[in-house]
């Protein structure tokens, strides 16, 4: 089983500077590389920062390669109605819609933390910390051989989740967006908490992750993911059980 993962963080585009992606970028390879994330190799991960649609769109390629891709994009975006209400998002040197996000891989993970406010664009448009105790669940054993054990269980497909409902804003901080703070966090608060389950699906941290994002974050806004049918949701945090560790 391989995988990739693409960190597109988006801190200082035509919209403005944000605090919260640069913050994203650190919290999600931290999680990732940890034994709770899966113990991704960094060799696996390219983070791009403030990059143009031809470096996306590269990346993409070159993802699709693994039989598992994990693709997040953090910064600003919107519904476009000019075309069909697709998703879009900000880049350095324009705006490109989520569809083109999309690669290869039989199976893949979408996560979108950025704004889904309602825009038109026009055609000259078109052209322009968390916690740190990751490292309190290494043990002894690696855990990628578990991860791509419950990657393998999973039915082929593409699950996307965004962290605001349509016509939402999605909100930032310094620690990172509300809604993928929240879903990393959640992550922590299971394998402490969690002694028989070797298996927090990406499914299990969105709806922890409102829950915990609504008691710490002053924001309305209503994380989705498509629904789909499927019996088992990719992994998103493992762990070696007392049983089986």
């Amino acid at each position: 089983m391989t995988r990739k993962a693409l960190i597109v963080y988006c801190d200082n585009t035509e919209s403005g500077k944000l605090p919260g992606p640069s913050a994203d970028n650190q919290n999600l390879r931290t999680h990732l590389t940890s034994p709770l994330g899966g113990d991704w190799y960094d060799s696996e991960i390219i983070s791009l920062n403030n990059p143009t649609k031809l470096q996306v769109l590269q990346s993409i390629r070159t993802i699709g390669v693994a039989d598992y891709s994990f693709v997040v994009f953090s910064g600003h975006g919107y519904i476009n109605t000019a075309d069909n209400h697709k998703q879009y998002v900000e880049l350095s040197d324009g705006d490109l819609s989520i569809s083109n996000l999309v690669s290869n891989s039989k199976r893949q993970t979408i996560i979108i933390d950025a704004c889904r406010g309602y825009y038109s664009p026009t055609t000259q448009m078109f052209s322009k910390g968390l916690s740190g105790t990751f490292e309190n669940f290494s043990g002894r054993q690696s855990t990628r051989k578990l991860f791509d054990h419950h990657l393998n269980n999973c039915e082929e497909g593409l699950s996307v989740m965004y962290a605001a409902s349509k016509n939402q804003s999605a909100s930032d901080s310094d620690k990172g967006g509300a809604y993928l703070f929240s879903i990393l966090k959640v992550c922590e608060i299971w394998a402490q908490n969690d002694s028989k389950k070797q298996k927090f699906s990406i499914r299990d941290a969105h709806n922890s992750g409102i829950i915990y994002m609504n008691k710490n974050f002053e924001t309305k806004q209503k994380p989705t993911m498509h629904a789909e049918k499927r019996m088992r949701y990719f992994p998103l945090a493992v762990k070696w059980t007392q049983i089986n560790g």
